[in-house]
């Protein structure tokens, strides 16, 4: 009898059970929606990170609409790529002068960058293509913007009336967290275009509050009215100001970082790491060309790429000379992404070609080393992949990732203003011969690989979330409606300072007339008892 009234029992706790899994399911499931997304950079980079995630968009059902220089291959039938026809020379040639101006302060590289951006937010608004969107009667569900020095964008979302997640390609900056108003300590918070690290000095620290604090002067002055001008230009309609959509119009921020791979850091429940989404968790097969250079090579393969924008055969010729040089006398044979046909070497030593497919070289077991740029994709990858680095850093936060690298033992720097025979033969040699390298960034792989959901699914994840919950304005923070005088208890720490010092005033007072009471007091004694 016992036994036959308990199966009912755990009939209907397993009915109650597939209820509760058909239900938590259902709570996930989110109707396909209109996405628009603007990744306007004429930086590859940029591109690959934002394609990657509206191609999983667009896979996943949601009808995807891309505003970008690059169109897609093969892209899926749901995803529209509306082109930005940029002045590619105008690229093009801030990339051949680049070597030549690594010198540049970083306060001179900072303030071409805002040129450049003023640039692209001019042309991306004046596309054909774009205005022909704005003026369409088409609806968007949610916009999925980068954020690099573009608010005018955020026009976007007023024009048509939706939530805004924003993606930061580099990682968290104060241009990410103006939108958000996440915390950033300059005390062990880095700012991204310095070389310091989270273990800074007082110099050092100094250093971070004076160049973060002329960062958002140079925003603040000049590309701050720049941004204003097109957000009036172009959406001369719009229902809100650019002010009120930077502090209250931005949902959610994806940040291509991980406190794997930088320095940990406090974040607000609105931004969400997502570092290493880009990288392949499937591994696609090798070229067959590729794969024999590679497996045919008795003491392994150096990979070598300054990434998609800069062109190796733009570097000093003696430089080039050196590096070449130096390659050319390691037992390694070296795979080369050389930008044109000028560099002609010994074909067995050396591949070389203008493309590789980088991803899948690096996860290669035979792939001893990776040269680069120091570029925040391409480290990522040599570290989900833990292969140790040798960087020449050149520009934006290539300083700050091999400052990283060297903190915590997984690559060596080379400057390139120091680069010569001897310098970088020594950087390779150190990582090569110090197996120290190879085993941290091992270490460092596990640590980004241990996570509870793969990146792009986190990705995803909250851009539904976002969907789900009608914005998620929720997420934002009321830090975005304080000035900053009030973010920081400026006033509040100037009251009770002005009160303790009327208290100590006060007492000081006080204390004086009680003093000069008791003299007057003693005065009078003293003279009494004289005429006495």
């Amino acid at each position: 009898m016992l036994a036959y009234t308990m199966k009912p029992i755990k009939s209907s706790v397993g009915a109650v059970a597939l209820f509760g899994l058909i239900f938590m399911v259902a709570q996930g499931i989110v109707e396909p929606a209109k996405i628009l997304s603007i990744f306007p950079t004429m930086s590859k980079s940029h591109w690959i990170l934002g394609s990657s995630l509206m191609k999983e968009l667009a896979q996943d059902g949601h009808e995807v609409t891309v505003i970008s220089p690059f169109p897609l291959k093969n892209a899926p039938k749901n995803y529209r790529h509306v082109d930005v026809p940029y002045r590619t020379q105008m690229f093009e040639d801030i990339m051949d002068e680049v070597f030549d101006k690594v010198d540049d302060s970083i306060v001179e590289k900072l303030i071409q960058m805002g040129g450049f951006m003023h640039e692209i937010t001019n042309t991306t608004l004046a596309s054909p293509e774009v205005q022909s969107l704005l003026k369409s009667d088409e609806t968007f569900d949610l916009l999925v913007l980068e954020i690099f020095l573009n608010d005018a964008f955020l026009g976007f979302a007023d024009r048509f009336n939706c939530p805004v997640v924003g993606m930061s390609t580099f990682g968290a900056s104060s241009w990410v967290n103006s939108l958000t108003g996440s915390p950033q300590p300059l005390s062990y918070v880095p700012h991204p275009m310095s070389s310091f690290t989270d273990k800074m000095n007082f110099w050092q620290r100094l250093g971070n509050v004076l160049f973060t604090a002329f960062d958002e002067t140079v925003l603040s002055f000049m590309c701050d009215p720049i941004q204003q001008m097109y957000y009036k230009k172009y959406f001369p309609n719009a229902s809100r100001s650019l002010n009120q959509m930077r502090r209250n119009g931005v949902s959610l921020v994806l940040i291509n970082s991980h406190f794997s791979l930088s320095f940990p850091r406090p974040y607000l429940p609105n931004l969400i790491e997502v570092g290493g989404f880009h990288v392949n968790r499937k591994i696609n097969p090798l070229p067959e060309d590729i794969k024999t250079f590679i497996e045919q090579s008795e003491y392994g393969v150096i990979y070598f790429s300054m990434g998609s924008n800069l062109k190796p055969s733009k570097m000093d010729q003696q430089k080039r000379n050196d590096v070449v040089k130096v390659l050319s006398n390691l037992k390694q044979n070296i795979i080369w992404k050389w930008d044109d046909d000028t560099l002609v070497l010994d074909n067995k030593k050396f591949l070389i070609g203008k493309w590789f497919p980088q991803d899948d070289i690096l996860a290669h077991p035979n792939v001893k080393l990776f040269i680069t740029h120091g570029g925040l994709l391409s480290c990522t990858e040599s570290i989900y992949h833990g292969v140790p680095i040798v960087g020449i850093p050149i520009f934006g936060d290539q300083l700050m990732n091999m400052a990283r690298a060297e903190q915590s033992g997984w690559g060596v720097g080379v400057a390139y203003t120091k680069l010569n025979e001897q310098t970088f033969r020594k950087a390779i040699t150190d990582v090569l011969n110090d197996k120290s390298y190879a085993t941290n960034v091992k270490t460092i792989s596990k640590r980004l690989r241990d996570q509870p959901l793969a990146p792009m699914d986190t990705a995803k994840f909250w851009v539904e979330y976002v969907l789900r919950h009608d914005g998620a304005k929720h997420l934002i923070s009321s830090a975005q409606d304080l000035n900053i005088i009030q973010y920081n208890n400026l006033d509040v720490y100037l009251f009770i300072g002005s009160v303790v010092v009327l208290i100590v005033l006060l007492i000081r007072l006080t204390v004086k007339k009680l003093f000069s009471k008791l003299f007057r007091r003693k005065v009078k004694q003293t003279s009494a008892k004289k005429r006495n």
